[in-house]
């Protein structure tokens, strides 16, 4: 989150091979981390060895003051697809999480844009991350109804803190 922010290139390429030496596989960065910059530094850090890795970039949150550089219209996912996947110097992603949820875009748009994603090999899987259980409920009901994959990981804002997913989001997901 904070590669290209507090953390400089070096200093978050230097993580990356340490993460890898220790066995950790698993990235996960977001377009709008750092505007951009996050995924930057991780696709160079990574550029050598893709297939290693099991890369994970969020989509949703505001990348510009445009009507449509935000939300989970098709637009705007398919538009952040191709950007991120420039920005990470690869051809797919393995798990594109829904950063938040968009109550202005309908969700089946959103379902279908991504089912559309899975098919052409940009994405490979979806992840939710802050979703409350009855949309993460929607979700997967409009993606049996479409004969689609359901979302395969979701990462609620979770802390001890706010133990609110114990409660709805964890009992869902296991559901």
């Amino acid at each position: 989150m904070m590669f290209g922010d507090v953390t400089d290139e070096a200093t978050a390429a230097r993580i990356i091979a340490r993460s890898r030496d220790a066995g950790i596989n698993f990235l996960d960065t977001a377009n709008a981390y750092s505007l951009g910059a996050s995924e930057e530094i991780v696709g160079r850090s990574i550029a050598q060895g893709r297939d290693f890795w099991v890369l994970a970039t969020k989509v949703a949150q505001p990348m510009g003051k445009g009507p449509h550089d935000r939300g989970l219209s098709r637009k705007h996912i398919w538009q952040s697809v191709d950007a991120s996947l420039r920005r990470l110097r690869t051809d797919y992603i393995d798990i594109l999480y829904l950063h938040r949820e968009d109550i202005e875009t309908p969700l089946e748009e959103t379902v279908l844009a991504l089912a559309d994603l899975v098919r052409q090999g940009k994405i490979r899987y979806v992840g939710l991350s802050n979703f409350r259980a009855w949309r993460i409920a929607e979700f997967c009901a409009i993606s049996d109804r479409s004969g689609i994959g359901r979302p395969v990981v979701c990462q609620p804002y979770y802390n001890l803190l706010n133990r609110q997913p114990e409660v709805e989001v964890l009992p869902c997901c296991k559901y």
